[in-house]
């Protein structure tokens, strides 16, 4: 009963809205946004992405690569330098601290998974300990907890970024396109530390380090807000059409830079929705998207094989229902997280 009345309480703050979010005013100097304000409908494009995440999980058909894009460009935006040790130690404390620590906590949660399936530990795969050493091109090696190589590919990036991003703009720009033109080459390039996975997503986490914020500051009238929406909607219809009519081996450059108009259209869609109370939900994943991407695994495959056993279906509704289900229980293990531990996800 304790369980149910704290989760209860969790939702309906989350719900309920609590304090109005502060979004970023007309007034506002974006140039020195970092998190704090927030740029509310950059919560709200990431809640909806993060929850988007869960529900692919349930093995539900996708909508294409949208995903991941989103996360790297709007890690670019927030990015700031600054100087060499203070710079290391946040990376250190808000990426490298919760990978080690969800990588070895997930340990028990997958003994306990393979012991259902199996009912043995006797066949367990113990060198999965390792795979944070290890030489692969793939993305998905972490097996105690797969989503976690996107920590690792951003924590790849941003250290490598404090060097790159010092650099000229048209040298960011240019290995930037490098990285788009040569992301297949790339994807089959066996590293460590997913280096390869890092030079992949270099090109997105970039050009949100570039372009973002001005972004951000283009789009303080409604005016502004629908001509970025109109224009980007074109480009990725014109994309889109590019794609269907053009044979060549290089059309998923034309795929990048769909993807990319996709952002913006997603960013000028929500920025409508700036400060919007009913829309809490949303932004609370969106702040807590770490949390959400580190431990939706742990409540998510317990669903997903219960619900299988009772209706051997893979549907999308049903992996809709799986999907916020999981949201659901996630609420009270956020503000938990949030409040007693937050020095484990990165706050």
């Amino acid at each position: 009963m304790m369980m149910l009345n704290t989760l209860r309480d969790s939702v309906l703050s989350v719900i309920g809205g609590g304090r109005e979010p502060l979004p970023v005013s007309e007034e506002t100097d974006v140039s020195q946004v970092s998190t704090k304000p927030r740029v509310d409908y950059v919560d709200l494009v990431k809640g909806i992405t993060i929850i988007w995440i869960i529900w692919i999980h349930t093995d539900c058909p996708d909508f294409g690569g949208y995903r991941n894009p989103i996360f790297f460009f709007a890690s670019g935006i927030f990015f700031k330098l600054s100087e060499f040790s203070s710079f290391f130690k946040k990376r250190l404390k808000n990426i490298l601290l919760p990978l080690l620590f969800f990588f070895f906590a997930s340990l028990p949660f997958r003994l306990i998974v393979h012991y259902w399936d199996n009912r043995t530990l006797s066949t367990y795969d113990w060198s999965v300990l390792g795979d944070l050493f290890t030489y692969a091109s793939n993305h998905d090696y972490l097996a105690l907890n797969v989503p976690l190589w996107f920590l690792m590919a951003l924590f790849t990036i941003q250290i490598s970024s404090f060097f790159i991003l010092r650099l000229p703009k048209i040298v960011i720009l240019s290995l930037s396109l490098m990285s788009f033109f040569f992301m297949t080459e790339l994807r089959a390039w066996p590293t460590y530390f997913m280096f390869n996975q890092a030079c992949v997503w270099f090109g997105y986490f970039s050009v949100g380090f570039l372009f973002g914020k001005p972004l951000i500051r283009i789009m303080n009238t409604y005016g502004r807000k629908a001509f970025v929406l109109v224009v980007s909607l074109m480009l990725i219809m014109t994309c889109i059409g590019v794609e269907k009519t053009v044979v060549s081996e290089h059309i998923y450059l034309v795929e990048q830079f769909k993807y990319l108009a996709f952002i913006v259209m997603f960013m000028a869609a929500f920025s409508f929705f700036n400060g919007c109370r009913h829309l809490e939900v949303l932004r609370f994943f969106g702040k807590n998207s770490l949390v959400v991407l580190v431990m939706h695994l742990w409540i998510l495959v317990p669903i997903e094989r219960i619900m299988f056993k009772v209706t051997r279906v893979h549907d999308p509704a049903l992996g809709l229902f799986m999907a916020c289900t999981t949201a659901v229980i996630l609420i009270p293990v956020i503000v938990f997280m949030n409040r007693k531990l937050p020095f484990l996800i990165g706050k």
